[in-house]
């Protein structure tokens, strides 16, 4: 057990962790302020990208909070779509958790960067 009671993999540089959510309107530019723009949100992206990342530190038994998120988002995922979000541990240490972030739609690459966690 790890010291918050969870269960997982020890912590190891090039674990792997992914979410595949599907556009929901609720995560469109359209619903966050940006009328007649109906594909995925930025905030949103960023989001789904912490959540991978977070996914990653749960698998390892840890409890994190995010600290910073630095994306590019490349292209734009219409409402309906699947995205695919990989957060790889590249870096550890002292309670921190940095992780490379990419992802996919069903056409094209959409985003790329670093999540940071601490726990």
């Amino acid at each position: 057990l790890s010291p918050r009671g969870m269960t997982g993999a020890a912590p190891s540089l090039g674990h792997v962790a992914r979410v595949t959510p599907t556009v929901r309107e609720a995560d469109s530019a359209h619903a966050l302020g940006n009328p007649g723009v109906h594909v995925l949100a930025t905030p949103k992206l960023a989001e789904f990208c912490d959540l991978a990342a977070q996914q990653a530190c749960r698998e390892m038994g840890r409890e994190t909070r995010h600290m910073r998120i630095d994306i590019r988002h490349l292209a734009a995922s219409p409402v309906g779509d699947r995205v695919r979000i990989e957060a790889e541990l590249v870096e550890m240490g002292d309670g921190r958790f940095v992780f490379s972030v990419k992802g996919r739609d069903s056409v094209r690459d959409i985003v790329s960067g670093r999540v940071e966690r601490v726990g």
